[in-house]
């Protein structure tokens, strides 16, 4: 099963490094081998920039430092070629286990390369922030509305008022009534859609605090957000990307709400237990 490839990272993000880190990642990709040689000096003089460059380089693929991206480069030599090839594409006359190995080869990768990214004390700000809201507001916009409602759910589950609306005209009527105690907690993938965005700016315009599930890499909607939550941008090849980010959403809103049930305490349990029993009568 497919691994973190810190080359694949660093491929995938090429639309969103400046200028002077496009020539690292150009470098680096094309010489990987070499690199694992080179001091951070020698580095920023094959590609014209400074050293500083090379280090927001590596923090912009979620790694703290040259060594630990030499590190990274070295696993990535150790990998034989066939591991590369459940991340191809999926294609028309692909056989069923061909699809079920690349669809699951995909989605490791998008949870491992998000590990990397996302800030765990971001993970905390959002649980702190929606621990202590008065109401907790949710939206998703298309695909982005599974992980909206998944959260939705598990606030649900303890207690939290949690308000969600697929109709993005309720959402936004809702949003005016949102207050410096409420929170409004957004998915979306490219943080490009324009709903989203109005909806954020109505949010903020109230005062109430406003956190992102996203991509890696500046958007419209990642500059409106007070919490940042990201994951790895992933290909598109025939949607497989957006799966795969979906997956890589749901980890993370899983992760802030273990989060958030710790902080809550052991109360928070009793009502998790309770929420169960309901069900499982239903169930009978």
């Amino acid at each position: 099963m497919r691994q973190f490839s810190v080359l694949t990272l660093i491929d995938a993000q090429m639309n969103h490094y400046s200028p002077a880190e496009g020539r690292v990642a150009d470098y680096v990709l094309e010489n990987p081998t070499t690199t694992l040689n080179l001091t951070t000096k020698q580095l920023a003089k094959q590609c014209q920039c400074s050293e500083a460059t090379i280090i927001r380089f590596c923090q912009r693929v979620g790694i703290n430092s040259f060594k630990e991206l030499k590190i990274e480069l070295a696993k990535d030599a150790h990998k034989v070629n066939t591991e590369q090839l459940p991340n191809l594409p999926v294609n028309f006359e692909d056989e069923t286990d061909a699809v079920l190995e690349k669809v699951i080869s995909k989605s490791m990768s998008a949870l491992m390369n998000t590990s990397r990214l996302v800030s765990t004390s971001a993970i905390d700000a959002a649980a702190e922030a929606i621990h202590g809201a008065k109401r907790v507001f949710l939206y998703g916009a298309g695909g982005s509305s599974v992980v909206a409602l998944d959260a939705q759910y598990k606030l649900l589950r303890i207690d939290i008022s949690a308000l969600f609306s697929l109709d993005s005209h309720v959402q936004m009527v809702m949003a005016t009534n949102m207050t410096k105690d409420d929170v409004l907690f957004v998915v979306s993938t490219s943080g490009q859609t324009k709903e989203v965005i109005e909806l954020m700016q109505i949010a903020k315009d109230k005062g109430a605090a406003v956190i992102l599930l996203t991509q890696h890499g500046s958007s419209p909607a990642s500059r409106l957000a007070d919490i940042l939550l990201t994951i790895s941008v992933e290909e598109q090849h025939i949607r497989i990307g957006t799966m795969s980010a979906r997956i890589a959403q749901l980890a993370i809103v899983d992760a802030m709400f273990i989060r958030l049930c710790i902080q809550k305490g052991n109360q928070v349990f009793e009502r998790i237990i309770d929420t169960h029993n309901v069900i499982q009568k239903i169930k009978r």
